[in-house]
């Protein structure tokens, strides 16, 4: 309201206070304030015909990311900023009488309320099950928890515990629709084709890098997810060992441990088996990576989480390089085992294993060479740590063979 028409509302107010037509003016200020209060909300894009839609058919709206949005940020305009005007408004106005002040600024605000809990309502009611759409309730959960007190602050009378109870109930079903959502997203049943297809690489499967990722945004709720997820129902003795950890902690453990199982499973499409073991490598060392990069952090460390992934890394590493590098250098354990001593046949015999067994390993090298070049190890990290482990065991087995049968190799050209 202009400051200048306000004064002379003010001035109205007091000779029609003097006149004794009190309700009449209570009447047409509250209705021409709730209309004003109510475009507000419109230009807000808080819009009124989705709450009486589902009102009327029992349908619920569609979770769209926009509406959300807007009605999050109509809730803070309109808490925040044109209630607390609005109040204002009425105490310069009515100010000579609290009674008119209070009732005027009741009907012109308390049904403007409602409707914008009623929108929010109707979001909370959405049947679509969009996982990546969990923050945006979180969202809407936390500015209501925020903007509750201040709301209940403002009003008046029976009205302030009415919608007291309405926003209370509204706080409720958002944690339930939040909830719901979480506990479906456990079985990463999802709705899409993140998973449908396996890396003919080896590299990061999509699902976990959606996983990872979804992970990291909702950590940045922990703190109403600890209100909104309940306490696991776990026997006595484990019930001891997490006595502190909190709820959310409790679905990130169990969320990794179910995103590990798909994982090796995806694994089994794998026929190459020194392939499968880079696939699980890059998909621990992914999981490793971003939830140490992320608030997920500490709870993993102080879940001894973290070193379960690492260890799970230096598995993979291992059973990676007995599958690939073991084969191949077996070919030159074959040649350590001979002895040049004897001449003649018995010579020639030795010498012709000795060759053999660097034919093989050469062959053998070339192949993984050429198969493992398309192959992809995303971390660098994890490729610098590659190489160490592979020069450690590779390099030492091969210069041994090369120098124990320096003598054939250089005279017989069997390795180059």
């Amino acid at each position: 309201i202009d400051p200048e028409a306000s004064n002379l509302l003010m001035e109205i107010a007091e000779l029609i206070f003097l006149a004794g037509h009190v309700p009449n003016i209570c009447h047409v200020y509250s209705e021409t304030r709730h209309n004003t209060l109510m475009q507000c909300l419109c230009l807000l894009g808080v819009q009124s015909e989705h709450a009486a839609a589902t009102a009327e058919d029992g349908c619920s709206m569609q979770l769209d990311s926009h509406k959300v949005k807007l009605w999050i940020q109509g809730l803070k305009i309109f808490v925040g900023t044109i209630l607390p005007e609005e109040r204002c408004a009425c105490a310069h106005i009515f100010g000579c009488n609290s009674m008119v002040e209070q009732d005027c600024f009741t009907r012109a605000t308390t049904r403007c309320t409602q409707q914008l809990l009623a929108v929010g309502n109707a979001i909370a009611h959405a049947k679509e099950r969009d996982y990546e759409k969990v923050p945006l309730i979180l969202e809407m959960y936390e500015e209501l928890a925020t903007l509750q007190p201040s709301l209940q602050d403002l009003l008046f009378g029976d009205a302030k515990d009415v919608i007291s109870q309405e926003a209370s109930t509204l706080l409720g079903k958002l944690g339930e629709a939040a909830l719901g959502l979480l506990l479906d997203f456990l079985s990463l049943q999802l709705n899409h084709d993140l998973d449908e297809k396996t890396a003919l690489d080896g590299s990061i499967l999509s699902l976990t890098q959606f996983v990872m990722g979804f992970t990291k945004v909702l950590s940045e709720y922990n703190g109403s997810l600890n209100i909104i997820l309940p306490l696991e129902e776990e026997d006595a003795e484990d019930s001891k060992k997490r006595t502190s950890v909190a709820p959310w902690e409790l679905y990130v453990l169990r969320l990794l441990s179910h995103l590990h199982l798909r994982i090796v499973e995806k694994s089994e499409f794998y026929k190459d088996e020194r392939l499968r073991y880079i696939f699980l490598m890059n998909n621990a060392m992914y999981v490793l990576e971003h939830s140490h990069s992320s608030v997920l952090g500490i709870s993993l460390r102080d879940n001894q989480t973290h070193e379960k992934l690492v260890l799970l890394v230096e598995e993979y590493a291992t059973a990676y390089l007995r599958a690939t590098w073991f084969p191949a250098l077996f070919h030159l354990k074959g040649t350590r085992e001979v002895f040049i001593l004897g001449k003649g046949k018995d010579m020639m015999k030795e010498v012709k294993d000795v060759k053999e067994g660097f034919k093989n390993f050469n062959s053998a090298f070339e192949e993984i060479s050429r198969v493992q070049t398309t192959w992809k190890v995303p971390n660098p990290q994890l490729r610098q740590h590659l190489r160490i482990i592979i020069l450690n065991q590779v390099v030492p087995a091969y210069s041994t063979s090369v120098g124990r049968y320096s003598y054939v190799i250089h005279n017989n050209s069997v390795s180059k």
